[in-house]
């Protein structure tokens, strides 16, 4: 299963923090859901093909930018040997992802101009701080940004607890307000219907409201 989100950054400038980071998301958003370099290519894997194959895969390009982010993007304009860095956002560019600037350690955005022409849009794209003394908060932004999955295991625990609460409820229910009536278990298996039809709407709800928020972040 590809990764949802790909973390790029620079070996020289923010090795780091990009473990850090890393682990840091797949706390919020659910294990193994950050590629990064040093922990997912095995030893004897093509490099170029596995990094193409999972930007192809992920929802968004996480982009760390340090300090000597854009002095290593210059100085490596010239050299015969590629820039996967600058292949990684430039295809998520080019592919159309989601690309998150992330600026660390008081780094800024570059200039468009500073930039080659395959990278300039990087700019156009919000970027977030992430900063050591709030490395929490921040992540918790990012995590919000990217878009959190579903915790469809509280949806099972709450179903856990409201199916034996409905059936109680109507038991007692019943059998208090209406202990003439006729059909005792007729009558409360409706009762018994009509909460776990309004507990499902209530689910769906929920659900509905986190997917429109996904799309609006998306």
């Amino acid at each position: 299963m590809a990764n949802r989100l790909f973390i790029s950054y620079r070996r020289a400038d923010t090795t780091g923090e990009a473990g850090r980071l890393a682990e840091s998301l797949e706390k919020l958003l659910g294990a193994a859901c950050a590629f990064r370099d040093a922990d997912d290519i095995r030893p004897g894997e093509d490099f170029a093909a596995v990094l193409q194959r999972e930007l192809a895969g992920s929802e968004a390009l996480v982009v760390l930018i340090g300090k000597h982010w854009l002095a290593e993007l210059q100085a490596r304009l010239d050299r015969p040997d590629p820039d996967f860095v600058r292949l990684e956002i430039a295809t998520a560019l080019r592919l159309g992802k989601r690309v998150i600037p992330v600026l660390l350690n008081g780094a800024v955005l570059p200039a468009a101009d500073a930039l080659p022409e395959d990278l300039r849009r990087l700019v156009r794209h919000q970027a977030l701080n992430l900063r050591d003394e709030a490395w929490a908060g921040d992540c918790d932004r990012l995590a919000d940004a990217i878009g959190r999955p579903y915790p469809w295991r509280r949806v099972v625990l709450r179903a856990v607890i409201a199916v034996p609460v409905a059936v109680l409820a109507a038991k007692y229910g019943v059998a208090s307000l209406a202990p003439e009536a006729a059909n005792q278990l007729g009558l409360a298996r409706g009762v018994v219907l009509t909460l776990l039809a309004l507990y499902a709407g209530g689910e769906g709800l929920l659900w509905w409201r986190h997917r429109q928020r996904r799309e609006t972040a998306g």
